[in-house]
């Protein structure tokens, strides 16, 4: 079951169609009395949802710095009827009867917390109140003729006279929806017209239940935005007899993330200066691992570890044709004399003289087994006891 104030809501949003905006064809009061959807153009809206459960209305306000005061300004709204006057404020201080929407003004003083706030204007924005004003044959001035300063004020208008439009997008904002724009007129102050703007803005990503927000004050005129998904509309174009069947319409979708996606025959750009940033980074990397290897190369070559001195003899042992390589004979002999130091188990013994250098040396041989063949014939007896 829907609240009094969404049956009541129902027939406010159907007279939206009474003064709809140019270019946007009226909708009989009719057609829209009991029903929140309602129709502008080949546009369809539902704001039913907007107002479902909201029996109490709205109240917005703010605060700002206004030394030595701090000044508050208050909006009460009502979608489902004239605002209730409260028993806690006295009635001068409240907007007079028939006020859809009231605007009040106060100021306090924070070093004075017992004090009470102090009403300083009561602003009737909308709404029905020509029956709070005097009339002129009863000798009343009523609404208009000379405001007292000389400048003419402005007639009284009543009613509500709720009228709609669409109002396209502003190519400046992000906005890729039209807004739809809810007047509600009624409002007089100080010999002044005033009205309330209602902009609805299509947001899929607005959360229920939704809120209005103050966006501005100027010249009567007060303006609030309100975000909600409900705002997006739906296309009612009826097709061409002659053309094919349209696909499946939804309503206005929300934007998408990039607007380049899926766009036929374009090809992603890239950034030069990240291609360039890529480039630098693999050739310094390639670079970097190529010295290494050098250096770890080099060094192995001219001090090369015990275990690898070893793999390398045993290895060109059983492959007699490296001995043709580059490394010298001398170097060779160094290897194999540094391995018996470190192999000092094994019983590898020269066999052309004692073990120990000194006796060798004492003996006057000074001679080494040859590690690949001379290249003249040796003796049969070279080698012998």
């Amino acid at each position: 079951m829907l609240g009094p104030a969404f049956a009541l809501a129902a027939p406010l949003l159907g007279s939206l169609a009474s003064a709809a905006a140019t270019g946007v064809a009226a909708e009989s009061l009719d057609t829209l009395a009991r029903r929140c959807q309602f129709t502008l153009g080949n546009r369809r809206f539902d704001l039913c949802p907007v107002f479902e459960g909201k029996d109490e209305g709205w109240i917005l306000g703010f605060e700002q710095s206004t030394p030595p005061t701090v000044t508050k300004r208050e909006y009460r709204i009502s979608f489902a009827g004239p605002l209730k006057s409260t028993k806690w404020s006295p009635r001068d201080e409240q907007c007079p009867e028939g006020t859809w929407i009231c605007s009040i003004i106060s100021n306090m003083r924070p070093n004075r917390e017992n004090e009470e706030p102090r009403v300083l204007q009561v602003v009737p924005v909308a709404g029905d109140i020509s029956s709070s004003f005097p009339d002129e044959g009863d000798g009343g001035d009523g609404a208009g003729g000379d405001g007292g300063d000389g400048i003419a004020a402005e007639k009284y208008q009543p009613g509500l006279n709720i009228t709609a439009k669409l109002v396209p997008a502003d190519e400046n904002t992000r906005q890729r929806h039209d807004v739809l724009h809810i007047h509600l007129h009624g409002g007089y102050y100080v010999n002044k017209q005033q009205k309330a703007d209602f902009q609805f803005i299509c947001d899929h990503k607005a959360d229920d239940p939704s809120n209005p927000t103050i966006s501005w004050n100027w010249g009567g005129t007060h303006a609030f935005e309100w975000r909600t998904k409900h705002a997006c509309s739906q296309d009612m174009s009826v097709p061409d007899k002659d053309s094919s069947p349209p696909s499946r319409t939804h309503p206005d979708g929300p934007p998408n993330d990039s607007e380049d996606d899926a766009v036929p025959g374009d090809s992603t750009m890239l950034d030069p200066d990240f291609l360039y940033g890529h480039t630098r980074r693999s050739i310094m990397t390639i670079l970097a691992s190529s010295a290494l290897f050098v250096f770890i190369a080099t060094y192995l070559l001219h001090h090369p570890p015990a275990w690898l001195r070893r793999f390398v003899l045993s290895y060109m042992k059983t492959h007699p044709w490296l001995m043709h390589s580059r490394v010298g004979e001398r170097v060779l002999m160094r290897w194999a004399r540094e391995d018996l130091i470190f192999d000092a188990g094994e019983e590898d013994v020269m066999v052309n003289g004692p073990v120990w250098p000194g006796v060798r040396a004492a003996a006057g041989i000074d001679e080494g087994i040859p590690l690949k063949p001379a290249p003249r014939p040796t003796p049969n007896n070279y080698g012998s006891a």
